[in-house]
């Protein structure tokens, strides 16, 4: 799902008085699937995003960021209704509070994507913020036998079942705080039948082999780091990379994403890859 976000940068947060100075204010791309789709774009690949936006302002705006990043808009359909948007504070060091707002009025049907809206994919990114729309396209990509990586965030039953088509299912840490720790969590993803693994943030990315560091940087902004790894994730599935060496790649887009406060490009990933 694609967000636009209005992001303001303060001193402190939460807050001391009931008014207090931003030091910047700007409207950013936001949302795990619509950031994952560029920063696949970035980093060499070619993307195409679907899914449901509102007739508003909001939501010309994140089809006009998407496209001028070279992401494809033709499954990005528009429906009466509001657009997802979210409020973010980010302190001095980079870290970020979200207030998400999911959009109100869209249809949650999905069965306007046609079954050729994969064709010519090498794998998909699916998030759960619409999940009728993310299990129609894993389970379309489960017959044709393609990575399915799961941006998965949500404790839902529906987001679970999109869990459960996915080939890689990558976690957070809130998620597995809720059951029981990294450990319990990667075991109930395994059990789904799918590549299991859990973002630590600047602790890196835990699996059941073990754990692949974080490569430390100064942070500038962190929001959408998330969503850039599992972008960087899935296209190193699609390109044929082993799960390490996609984690690997994700740690590194993921990091420079929270350096730059932007998606970084190949070759700043690759940069970063041989010196790292």
């Amino acid at each position: 799902m694609g967000f636009l976000d209005t992001r303001v940068c303060v001193e402190r947060f939460p807050p001391r008085l009931h008014r207090e100075n931003a030091t910047r204010r700007y409207d950013a791309l936001g949302g795990p699937a619509t950031v994952g789709a560029v920063a696949v774009v970035l980093l060499g690949g070619t993307a195409s995003f679907w899914g449901r936006r509102g007739d508003d302002f909001a939501g010309e705006r994140i089809a006009s960021l998407l496209e001028a990043q070279g992401v494809d808009t033709s499954g990005y359909r528009v429906f009466p209704g509001t657009s997802p948007t979210c409020e973010v504070f980010i302190r001095p060091d980079g870290e970020r509070f979200l207030f998400p707002y999911l959009g109100d009025g869209m249809p949650p049907e999905a069965d306007w994507i046609p079954d050729e809206a994969i064709d010519g994919a090498d794998a998909v990114l699916i998030d759960g913020r619409w999940p009728a729309g993310g299990l129609r396209v894993a389970e379309r990509a489960a017959e044709r036998g393609i990575p399915i990586v799961h941006d998965f965030d949500q404790n839902l039953p529906e987001v679970w079942k999109i869990a459960s088509r996915a080939t890689h299912a990558i976690a957070d840490e809130d998620l597995a705080d809720i059951h029981g720790g990294v450990g319990r969590l990667l075991e109930k993803i395994e059990a789904l039948g799918a590549w299991g693994a859990v973002t630590l943030g600047d602790q890196g990315v835990a699996h059941r082999g073990g754990r692949v560091p974080a490569f430390p940087v100064t942070v500038r902004d962190s929001t959408g780091a998330g969503d850039v790894f599992h972008g960087a994730f899935a296209l190193a599935m699609a390109q044929g990379r082993d799960e390490i060496e996609a984690v690997h790649f994700g740690c590194a887009a993921g990091a420079l994403h929270c350096k730059f406060g932007r998606v970084p490009e190949l070759a700043d990933v690759e940069s970063l890859l041989r010196g790292g």
